[in-house]
């Protein structure tokens, strides 16, 4: 659940970047910070190096 908001806001930065450009695998975007549910700042750049998933139909 901590990173839920993270990737919720990742989401929303890849779909409005989306109208303009179509993203490829290995392309980066700027790093950004977002709270968690617990309210801790999450950067994209923790996740360097990984796999990031993005669940586009999660409930919550």
């Amino acid at each position: 659940m901590k990173h839920t908001l993270f990737i919720a806001g990742l989401v929303l930065l890849l779909a409005a970047g989306s109208a303009s450009a179509a993203y490829q695998v290995g392309d980066s975007i700027a790093d950004f910070t977002l709270n968690d549910s617990d309210g801790q700042p999450v950067n994209l750049s923790d996740f360097s190096g990984k796999v990031v998933f993005i669940n586009f139909w999660g409930s919550g």
